[in-house]
């Protein structure tokens, strides 16, 4: 059996024997949007990536540190690899206590530079003990007696499209960090980019905004604003090359499809098409000649789509999988 995980972003992490270099906001972020708190034992849908971003926009709304702002957004960070445990149960668990406090205290190594000081601590918890009282009552109906603390934020329990979740954690994280994280980019998006590439070409995604730009590799095509972009790209790492039209090898994409028709004469047809002195030419006009030419293109946009989560993986580049908007 695996002894990792596959994140989001395509790392291989190992929860019980951490590594900080695998650690990545982009997959932290995802995966808490999508973690449900409480275990699920909820009225409606609450994220613990939006718990994390209403514990970090009260610390902000108290005068507290960017700190502590980023400590609060980052709290149940440990949760994005090692997952939830009820108290209850957590409280049986000693071993799982000591492996989430030391992947917690790596986090906070990584993106705060330290672990908490006790007077952080004491900070944290009693925003996120007030938090709980707030969430026991509006998400599983259960009346608090006693005091309850005063938010200086107003509480909202909308239901929101896990996505907008995902980059309001990104944007708090930049903000109060002062770095810029790498947007996640839509694989049908590089896919398109795909299909127009052309000879004399360059496409980069900038990780920053999930823009793919294309620039002429010819110095006198180059405009002056062209040219001071080549210029951002030589200097910067914000930017990813992707693959040219040669990289890509749309003919073996083609050999495949015409081995996969699934009709012997078909295939036929095709692969002599290959075979000739133009194939991408003849190979066109017989899909044409055959009325299947909107079935190739699709096939081959499924190919690019897969080549781009590939591309995305090996490149450590946040992505999401379509264009839906996804209501839960």
């Amino acid at each position: 059996m695996s002894e990792y995980i596959t994140t989001y972003t395509g790392k291989h992490f190992n929860p019980t024997q951490p590594n900080p270099d695998l650690i990545s906001i982009q997959d932290i972020a995802h995966a808490l949007s999508l973690i449900c708190r409480g275990n699920g034992h909820v009225q409606t849908f609450w994220s613990v990536g939006q718990h994390c971003i209403c514990c970090a926009k009260e610390a902000a709304a108290r005068g507290l540190s960017d700190r502590m702002v980023l400590a609060c957004l980052l709290h149940d960070a440990s949760e994005c690899y090692m997952s939830d445990v009820p108290t209850p149960f957590k409280k049986e668990l000693p071993e799982y206590q000591e492996q989430e406090e030391h992947l917690l205290r790596m986090i906070y190594e990584k993106f705060l530079g330290s672990t908490l000081t006790s007077g952080e601590q004491a900070q944290l918890k009693e925003i996120d003990h007030a938090m709980l009282l707030y969430d026991l009552e509006n998400l599983l109906g259960e009346v608090q007696y006693g005091e309850i603390p005063d938010l200086q934020i107003d509480l909202d329990y909308t239901v929101r499209p896990f996505t907008e979740v995902e980059d309001e954690y990104l944007m708090l994280f930049a903000k109060y960090s002062g770095t810029a994280a790498s947007k996640a980019v839509y694989l049908e998006d590089i896919a398109d980019a795909f299909e127009e590439c052309m000879d004399g070409w360059a496409q980069f995604l900038d990780t920053r905004t999930g823009e793919i730009v294309a620039l002429s590799e010819d110095p006198y095509m180059a405009c002056e604003e062209d040219q001071e972009l080549w210029e951002e790209i030589d200097e910067t790492d914000d930017y990813v090359r992707l693959p040219n039209q040669y990289e890509l090898h749309e003919k073996s994409i083609m050999e495949k499809f015409a081995y996969e028709s699934g009709n012997k004469r078909v295939s036929e047809v095709l692969f002599d098409a290959l075979r000739r002195r133009h194939p991408y030419r003849c190979f066109k006009d017989k899909i044409n000649d055959l009325g299947i030419s909107q079935i190739y293109y699709d096939y081959r946009n499924r190919t690019y789509i897969n080549i781009a989560e590939e591309w995305c993986r090996n490149h450590h580049v946040p992505y999401r999988r379509n264009r839906v908007n996804y209501k839960l």
